[in-house]
């Protein structure tokens, strides 16, 4: 008896199909700095809304592709301001000139970015963090340079541009571990560099996240080659980088922020969600304890790619629920797994346990 009042309850609690909101990586914008002290005055809401204005660049560098970001980077102000959900403003602070900084957390709301976007033909991407292990292999002038006597392995961490790096930091970097079998093969085909494997890198992870970067120097062009295996995808890329002739330094930097803009645009090619084709995915949840539903319905609301959801039947051993999601099945599969979630598909039949 107990447990069919239980039962009563939450059908009662989810009679409409609910529409998610939470805490996430892709829509919040946080630790804003904006210069200006805000109380109540019409002054605090111009500075607000130019916080608002520095986020959305942030968000959409962050998660749209390079030439999709730039063309939204002008959006008229009244626009961002309709498209944020909240604010709070987490400090206020003066500097030696007793200037005044104000630092802001902004949330953005999931359903108008969505409908901003679809209107707009442009597709985000459903980034998260990860850690990736780089090693950069430098050629200059026919000499191979590993790990210590390589600028690029011993700043790619260390070096970065703070204002254009905003979106980089969603990728951890960790460089390869010294390795003599490594530096043995490289040397061997140095001939044919182009040709090296990143399988047969043995300090790469075979599971894990790799980039290998090979580099050319020549004082008069300055080339890289990439090549990447990121949650188990391959993507290689050639690229031509500014080169300084009477600036070696200058030119080694830049193609650190350079690089670093490109594989993380490779990270967000593999993860494009088109916002305009949302798709439905009918699956059982095992109901094995009365608070199952419920603790299923929180981990729902912490993923970004899930619009709605409706429960179809709930018997006392299954609840039938309707996602209506964006983007590919596979993530949403990961995403579950991610949360502790057990997938079982037989004959296209999606059952799901806690």
């Amino acid at each position: 008896m107990k447990f069919f009042f239980c039962i009563f309850c939450i059908i009662l609690f989810i009679s409409k199909t609910e529409n998610v909101f939470s805490e996430n990586l892709i829509y919040d914008v946080n630790n804003v700095q904006v210069k200006g002290k805000i109380n109540n005055s019409f002054r605090s809401r111009k500075i607000i809304e130019s916080a608002f204005q520095k986020a959305f660049v942030i968000f959409v560098d962050k998660t749209l592709l390079r030439q999709d970001a730039i063309s939204l980077h002008r959006t008229e102000s009244q626009i961002i301001k309709d498209l944020v959900l909240g604010y709070q403003i987490i400090k206020k602070e003066k500097n030696k000139k007793n200037d005044s900084f104000s630092t802001l957390n902004i949330k953005f709301d999931p359903k108008k970015i969505n409908n901003f976007l679809a209107k707009r033909g442009i597709s985000y991407a459903d980034i998260s963090n990860i850690s990736v292990t780089i090693l950069p292999v430098l050629v200059k002038e026919k000499n191979i340079l590993l790990y210590g006597e390589n600028f690029f392995y011993k700043n790619w961490v260390e070096l970065v541009d703070t204002e254009k790096s905003r979106s980089d930091k969603l990728i951890n970097y960790n460089m390869a571990l010294e390795n003599i079998e490594d530096l043995e093969y490289i040397n061997k085909i140095k001939e044919q560099i182009d040709s090296i494997s990143i399988r047969e890198i043995n300090s790469f992870n075979d599971d894990g996240n790799n980039v290998l970067l090979i580099l050319y120097s020549t004082g008069k062009k300055f080339k890289a080659f990439i090549k990447t295996s990121i949650k188990n995808k391959k993507i290689d890329r050639n690229m031509d980088l500014n080169f300084y002739p009477k600036d070696e330094d200058r030119s080694y930097k830049e193609a650190i922020v350079t690089l670093k803009n490109e594989i993380n645009q490779i990270w967000k090619e593999q993860n494009l969600i088109d916002v305009n084709t949302p798709s439905f995915l009918d699956f059982f949840l095992e109901t094995k304890k009365i608070d199952d539903y419920l603790k299923f319905k929180s981990i729902l609301n912490t993923i970004d790619v899930i619009e709605n959801y409706s429960v179809l039947e709930m018997t006392k051993d299954y609840s039938k629920i309707r996602l209506k999601y964006r983007g590919k099945v596979n993530k949403i599969k990961e995403k579950l797994i991610e949360k502790g979630i057990k997938v079982q598909i037989i004959n296209n039949v999606w059952k799901l346990i806690i």
